[in-house]
C-alpha cells in the first residue's frame, strides 16, 4: 500500500514534465523580420474575408515592375517580380498578373511604409495570403518595404476607407479588393 502512494507523486510529477516538455517544443521560433507586427494580421484590410492568412509574416525580395494606385480602397498595388528562390511564395493564379506577387500597401499604413518607384529593388515585410476573390497570393498589407518614400493617404481616403471598413458604404463596381 505505502508503494502505492509514492508512485503517484512520481507518475504525476513525469506527466507533468513531458507536458511542459511538449509544450516547449510547441514554441514558435523568432519571426522572420524585426518589422513583423503582433495582433491581426489583416488590421485594416478592406474586405478581409477574401484573404486567407498563409503566413503571419513573410519576406519577400524583388524587383518593382509596376505601383498603382488603388481608388476605391485607397490602397497601392506593386507588382513585384521576385528574386530567384522565392518562387515558392506564388501560385498558379499569380500567372494571371505576369507571375509577380501582388504587395499591398493599406491607407492608414501609406504614413510609415515607404512606396517603392518602378524598377526598385526592394525587401517586403508583411502577412502572406491567398486571396480567394482573384485566386492568387499577395503580401497584404505590407508592414516594411526597404525603398521607396512616403505617400500618405489623404484625410478622404482615410475617411473613404474607413466608411468602407465599417459598412457604412457599400462595394461599387469599381471595387477590386
Amino acid at each position: 500500500m505505502h508503494g502505492g502512494f509514492v508512485r503517484r507523486p512520481l507518475l504525476v510529477s513525469v506527466v507533468l514534465a513531458a507536458l511542459v516538455a511538449g509544450c516547449s517544443l510547441r514554441r514558435a521560433g523568432p519571426p522572420p523580420s524585426p518589422h513583423c507586427r503582433s495582433g491581426s494580421p489583416l488590421a485594416g484590410v478592406y474586405h478581409s474575408q477574401r484573404l486567407k492568412v498563409k503566413s503571419r509574416c513573410r519576406v519577400a525580395v524583388g524587383t518593382v515592375e509596376k505601383v498603382k494606385p488603388e481608388l476605391y480602397d485607397g490602397d497601392i498595388h506593386i507588382a513585384l517580380r521576385l528574386d530567384r528562390g522565392q518562387e515558392g511564395l506564388l501560385s498558379s493564379g499569380n500567372a494571371r498578373v505576369g507571375g509577380t506577387l501582388i504587395v499591398e500597401i493599406i491607407p492608414w499604413d501609406r504614413a510609415r511604409v515607404l512606396v517603392p518607384a518602378e524598377g526598385e529593388r526592394v525587401e517586403v515585410v508583411g502577412p502572406w495570403v491567398d486571396d480567394t476573390a482573384h485566386g492568387w497570393n499577395e503580401i497584404h498589407p505590407a508592414w516594411w518595404i526597404s525603398a521607396g518614400s512616403i505617400q500618405p493617404a489623404s484625410e478622404e481616403e482615410l475617411r473613404r476607407v474607413d466608411r468602407l471598413l465599417h459598412g457604412l458604404e457599400p462595394a461599387s463596381a469599381e471595387d477590386d479588393g
